[in-house]
């Protein structure tokens, strides 16, 4: 993929255009084998995901396209994708793993609200069904609407994530004690405010208490 697929903003021409980004608008994007792209592809997410807007510059105009989508990337943990396997005997180095996760920089990576590690499949493994989570979704999305927001929780500006995330006086001192141990910016403050409103919201619960808090805290990147 290249930037101006991704983007639309293509330097040797004067048509402007919405790329996939614009395209995906009110949708999903996602990236498979995330760290294989080049990194003028990766940077290029950096506007979009903190502005939910790409700007295309031409001589005589410029257009703007709103990018509120769900941004979704997978990834291997190394390489040849076999670090943590309990099968497979991982072939990489520390050097190519380090070199590999490090074609992500820290900006994107900051711009990641939840990090996920999968484990193995397990035949034996149940979980929920896709009616069930539908429905969960569901009726997160009706509590968000019922407090009389105009986005969704993930899409909150700075004002409303403090307005509308209510923490109990637990879930507040664990907060603090999390931006002291950990140094927490505030952009990171808010992401984790936010994903732990979306949990309370699925347990359809109106105050975010320390359970919710803790829970959002342990998707931050390690």
């Amino acid at each position: 993929m290249s930037v101006a697929s991704l983007t639309g903003i293509d330097r040797g021409s004067n048509q402007s255009r919405a790329g996939e980004i614009a395209l995906a608008h009110n949708g999903i994007l996602f990236f498979d084998e995330f760290p294989n792209f080049s990194k003028a592809v990766l940077e290029s997410l950096r506007e979009p995901l903190e502005d939910h807007r790409v700007l295309i510059s031409r001589v005589n105009t410029k257009v703007s396209y709103a990018t509120k989508f769900l941004f979704a990337a997978a990834q291997n943990p190394c390489p040849c994708g076999n670090l943590f396997s309990q099968t497979h005997e991982c072939r990489c180095s520390e050097v190519e793993i380090s070199r590999y996760k490090n074609r992500i920089s820290e900006p994107i990576m900051d711009r990641i609200d939840l990090y996920v590690q999968m484990s193995e499949e397990s035949s034996k493994e149940q979980g929920l069904d896709s009616k069930a989570m539908f429905d969960h979704v569901l009726h997160a999305f009706i509590m968000q609407k019922k407090r009389g927001q105009n986005e969704l929780n993930g899409k909150l500006d700075e004002h409303n994530t403090m307005h509308f995330c209510t923490l109990d006086s637990q879930a507040k001192e664990s907060l603090e004690m999390a931006q002291s141990r950990f140094g927490l910016s505030q952009r990171s403050i808010h992401k984790i405010l936010r994903i732990a409103r979306t949990i309370a919201d699925l347990a359809q619960s109106d105050i975010i208490t320390q359970e919710y808090l803790l829970e959002a805290l342990s998707f931050r990147k390690r």
